[in-house]
């Protein structure tokens, strides 16, 4: 068995929205195919093995990793979402402290233009993030977070 994952980075972005309380975050994919095999494999992932982690940069960016850990996991596939490059200000100032309070929900979605809202379409059931996390780009050294740090170095 693998504990490799196969990291998936070709979404357009993230969006934030607030739903039954919690914040949910949205992956944006311009390609519906890809969006619908994502949600596929994300909408059997065990509640209680998922990971998500925010990686602050130095540069005033963040990335975002969310996984099912493939250690604990019975699945055959490991799939990852990996996106960095993203500003810190904006949407993601708002987010944060919602994120510290109460680990978000994730979605794939699918925007057949994301320049505008009312393109966009739910791919995926939300998934219940069990451990979220939000660290620097030097905490990606602690063995800890090892398949951040492997997400980080591929892309």
């Amino acid at each position: 068995m693998s504990f490799e994952i196969d990291w998936h980075s070709n979404f357009y972005g993230i969006s934030w929205a607030y739903e039954k309380e919690r914040l949910v975050i949205s992956t944006v994919f311009e390609d519906k195919k890809e969006a619908i095999s994502i949600a596929k494999e994300i909408e059997d992932w065990s509640d209680k093995f998922t990971r998500l982690t925010i990686i602050e940069k130095d540069n005033d960016e963040f990335a975002i990793c969310c996984y099912q850990d493939p250690q604990i996991s019975k699945s055959k596939t490991n799939i990852g979402l990996f996106r960095t490059g993203m500003r810190q200000s904006g949407g993601y100032e708002q987010a944060k402290p919602m994120i510290e309070e109460k680990s978000p929900l994730l979605q794939i979605a699918f925007a057949a233009d994301v320049r505008d809202m009312k393109t966009y379409e739910q791919i995926s059931r939300l998934v219940p993030m069990r451990k979220c996390r939000i660290i620097s780009e030097k905490d990606l050294k602690k063995q800890e977070y090892y398949f951040e740090k492997s997400a980080n170095l591929k892309k």
